[in-house]
């Protein structure tokens, strides 16, 4: 568990720990779903009258790629002073 100096509070490390999943999920997934062989036959509609939408929509080897650099976002970046919603929060670890 990382310790920071002075302690943050629960609800910064919470907020910065979901802010930043999303953050990689998003950046990280949506080239991802672009690559070829990996379109979906049917686009994403918006608008009335839809039921889903499909901003990052994996499966097979892309799916577990993106899990595999979101772990190495935090893994690489925990270790390099802090994700980036830690370094936006002000969150500074400790020594």
């Amino acid at each position: 568990m990382a310790s920071y100096d002075p302690p943050q509070p629960l609800w910064k490390r919470n907020v910065a720990g979901i802010l930043d999943f999303l953050l990689a999920v998003i950046v990280l997934g949506y080239p991802l779903s672009k690559l070829p062989g990996n379109q979906s036959p049917n686009p994403p509609s918006f608008g009335p009258g839809t039921q889903t939408v499909e901003l990052v929509g994996l499966s097979g080897w892309p799916a577990l790629l993106l899990l595999v650099l979101v772990i190495a976002y935090f893994v690489v970046l925990g270790r390099t002073g802090g994700t980036v919603f830690q370094r936006l929060f002000g969150m500074k670890r400790a020594k």
